[in-house]
């Protein structure tokens, strides 16, 4: 009798030790990995590049009743800050102020009188620069579309040349006018920034004296410009604000 009991009891132990190991387990399990938001892209931050094209320009002098066109290349940098904010009902609504200015290469253009060297003029242009604010939509996350408009400046370089006279003077005038324009930036990173961008400038109108016919002339100076550039932005890459883990 003895030895069926403990036989019994010895079943019973393993059976349950069978049982306890089919049950699920009360342990707790881990916590699982933290994985941060993907960060979103934000055009607010100040930026620098350099910007080059060509620069289309129209001399109209008003006593000869014709213009001048001048082809050039442009060379310069440019310096600005964006702010992206979601206002007056659009959403990726980016707002700024830029400043550029450009060396003019070339367009030294004469233009002789009927078709002697009895009497000439040459222009020339030296620099063209502005100061301009922009608003643009970041349409598809990083691209922004914008138009921008301001105050343009300039110079014009204005030398009368011939047989009637051997100083013929030399006028170069700074000029202030204004700029509208239009373009499109595209992030390829965080930080590097392409762009390609139309401008129209308009420098109004001087006056220079003309020694052949002892009359002023009245030239107006207008400019289509076709310009790309390569802009590093820094101050703030991201917007994205801080999330605290939970467990």
């Amino acid at each position: 009798m003895r030895k069926f009991l403990l036989s019994t009891v010895a079943l019973g132990a393993m059976a349950g030790s069978a049982l306890a190991a089919d049950l699920p387990s009360t342990k707790a399990a881990p916590a699982p990995a933290y994985v941060p938001p993907a960060p979103v892209f934000t055009w607010t931050g100040f930026y620098i590049g350099v910007e080059g094209g060509g620069d289309f320009r129209r001399n109209h002098d008003s006593f000869l009743g014709t213009g001048i066109d001048q082809d050039a290349g442009l060379v310069g940098g440019v310096l600005g800050y964006n702010w992206q904010t979601s206002s007056f009902g659009i959403s990726n609504l980016v707002l700024g102020l830029e400043g550029d200015a450009a060396a003019v290469l070339g367009g030294d253009r004469a233009y002789t009188y009927n078709g002697t060297s009895i009497y000439s003029t040459r222009y020339k242009s030296n620099y063209a620069a502005a100061i301009r604010g922009r608003i643009g939509v970041s349409a598809w996350d990083r691209a922004l579309l914008y138009v921008a408009g301001g105050v343009a400046f300039g110079d014009n370089e204005v030398r009368y040349s011939g047989q009637r006279y051997s100083d013929a003077p030399n006028y170069t005038t700074s000029r202030t006018g204004w700029t509208i324009g239009a373009g499109l930036d595209y992030a390829f990173t965080p930080t590097w920034i392409g762009r390609i961008e139309y401008r129209y400038v308009d420098l109004g109108r001087g006056g220079y004296y003309n020694y052949h016919d002892f009359v002023n002339d009245r030239i107006e100076v207008t400019s289509h410009q076709v310009l790309g550039a390569l802009i590093y932005k820094w101050g703030q890459p991201f917007d994205s604000a801080p999330v605290v883990a939970k467990y």
